[in-house]
């Protein structure tokens, strides 16, 4: 008679290592940079950290979104804890984001 042991079953699942959220973060990390590196020229400078900012967001929910098609065993570094880092970074950088650079990013209406 077969006993089915589900805990058995997820301990030795979760002790296989994933690299896939690591990879997502320093991919999407890279993204930011050569992202800005690019951009650099194309916007002022005042409105360099706004978009900057905004590719930090986008990155965060597109990792969010593959931590919600691909669960990882919640003791590793998951894709939910990358999109994290992304959005603690996204806040660090739009704290120091003056309102004036916004304005400038999106153009002023009046």
């Amino acid at each position: 008679m077969t006993i089915l042991n589900p805990i058995e079953t997820v301990r030795r699942a979760s002790l296989q290592p994933t690299t896939g959220p690591q990879l997502a973060l320093a991919g999407s990390i890279t993204a930011v940079v050569v992202f800005a590196a690019l951009v650099q020229h194309a916007l002022p400078p005042a409105a360099l950290l706004s978009a900057t900012c905004a590719a930090l967001f986008v990155l965060a929910a597109a990792v969010a979104l593959l931590a919600w098609w691909r669960p990882v065993p919640p003791r590793q570094f998951t894709y939910w804890d990358a999109s994290g880092v992304l959005t603690l970074i996204g806040v660090c950088a739009c704290a120091m984001v003056e309102p004036g650079d916004v304005v400038r990013l999106l153009g002023d209406e009046r």
